[in-house]
């Protein structure tokens, strides 16, 4: 076993106080949320395990990617827990894989990273993750940060299974699936790309500025900035084609959908 880091020292402590703290009151639900932890370090999987399980939450813990991944065949959680820095397949090639896959894109992920420079958080984001936690952390924190992702994830669910099919002239949206066409060919999309075009498509009268499309998409509690959301406009426009001009830049507002 590799020893203690500093970084799990200071969240061991942090979180045993956390826990003790916080063990009463929680409510029974017929269903907990599951919530896969992929991280080599086993005081961190412990800790993390020991405080969310206290919130009636399902953890299930993994040391490697590989080993996590091999997992989701039988087992569908509701957020993954990913540390970048692991040996083998690291958190960002194991956010790729997933965000590629039309049967795992749609799995809220949450960073858990000693990489806190400005690139990384930006690149851990454009991949399709959720949030991005910088390490060392406290647990009450990441246990904010665990429950908004899922109150997020559960809204945006129910927002998409209300609509079946989104259609502009040889666009067709399809939330259920999160599934897009175009002049009836299948457009791969990532889950940040999709939920930005499903937000412009559903309110095709509005005019967002970023700071309203990081709200709708993500949420005021997540580490985003306005270049991310320009990025992921223009990969986008490279996506839809011939039909890249619905999407309309407002000078000095923001974006908007072109009919």
């Amino acid at each position: 076993m590799p020893p203690t880091s500093p970084s799990a020292r200071f969240i061991i402590s942090a979180a045993r106080i956390y826990v003790t703290a916080n063990r009463s009151g929680v409510t029974p639900s017929a269903m907990k949320k599951k919530i896969f932890v992929v991280d080599d370090e086993k005081d961190i999987q412990d800790i993390i395990r020991m405080n969310l399980s206290s919130q009636n939450l399902d953890i299930t813990t993994f040391s490697s990617a590989e080993d996590a991944y091999r997992e989701l065949g039988k087992t569908r959680p509701d957020l993954m827990l990913l540390d970048v820095m692991m040996d083998g397949m690291d958190g960002f090639e194991l956010c790729k894989k997933l965000k590629a896959s039309q049967e795992y894109r749609d799995i809220p992920i949450i960073f858990l990273s000693a990489k806190t420079e400005e690139l990384d958080k930006v690149l851990g984001l454009e991949l399709g993750a959720d949030d991005y936690v910088a390490k060392p952390f406290s647990m009450k924190e990441l246990t904010s940060r665990v429950k908004a992702v899922l109150r997020r994830s559960d809204i945006r669910a129910s927002q998409i299974l209300a609509e079946k099919k989104i259609t502009y002239k040889g666009v067709e949206l399809y939330p259920e699936k999160y599934a897009l066409k175009i002049d009836g060919g299948d457009v791969k999309l990532t889950k940040t790309e999709f939920e930005i075009l499903f937000l412009f498509m559903k309110h095709p009268e509005k005019i967002f500025t970023r700071d309203n499309i990081i709200d709708s998409i993500r949420g005021d509690d997540v580490y985003v900035i306005d270049r991310t959301i320009d990025v992921h406009i223009m990969n986008l426009r490279k996506k839809l084609g011939a039909y890249k001009n619905i999407i309309t830049t407002f000078s000095g507002v923001g974006y908007g959908f072109k009919d």
